[in-house]
């Protein structure tokens, strides 16, 4: 009976990658703790080092039960124009905030639309579709800022449709 229990072979992965993973999802949760909760007292920073553990269990059991794995290759991030996500978020944040106060005073709502982004896929270097990992980084980086948001990847017009809160240059 128990040996049923056992995952086949190829989700057989080892303790020390599983600690690797759950150390990975332990340190991602515990940022968001100390990010949103902004306090770094002792009894909060435990409160949060806890619940990040018990995240970071259900994490790794989850991807493990399911043999979820992405693996992202660190040249991946350049190609994601991670290095220019601060400077994303601080223009896209002004702007947003810009069409609130615009609403606010005017009355008048922003613009918003639809809008294509290449993926240019760092997984292929030939020009295909982007991979599962490519697509769940190039989701991620390309959604963290304010303004906009991906709904989809169009895989044969190797593009990111998303969706703009307020369009380039609306309402000035």
């Amino acid at each position: 009976m128990a040996e049923n229990m056992r995952p086949p072979p190829a989700r057989r992965l080892s303790v020390r990658r599983r600690a690797a993973v759950w150390l990975a999802w332990w340190t991602l949760m515990m940022s968001l703790w100390v990010m949103i909760d902004d306090s770094l007292q002792f009894d909060e920073l435990l409160a949060g080092a806890g619940a990040a553990a018990i995240a970071a269990v259900a994490a790794e059991l989850i991807g493990y039960q399911a043999s979820v794995r992405y693996r992202v290759r660190p040249g991946w991030w350049l190609a994601a124009e991670i290095l220019r996500l601060p400077a994303e978020v601080v223009r896209d944040t002004v702007t947003v905030f810009g069409a609130l106060a615009r609403m606010l005073v005017t009355g008048q709502a922003p613009e918003g639309g639809y809008a294509e982004l290449p993926t240019g896929d760092p997984a292929d270097e030939k020009g295909g579709p982007p991979s599962e990992a490519g697509r769940v980084l190039l989701t991620g980086v390309r959604s963290f800022a304010p303004n906009t948001f991906v709904l989809g990847i169009d895989d044969e017009r190797h593009a990111l449709v998303v969706h703009r809160l307020v369009t380039p240059g609306a309402g000035r």
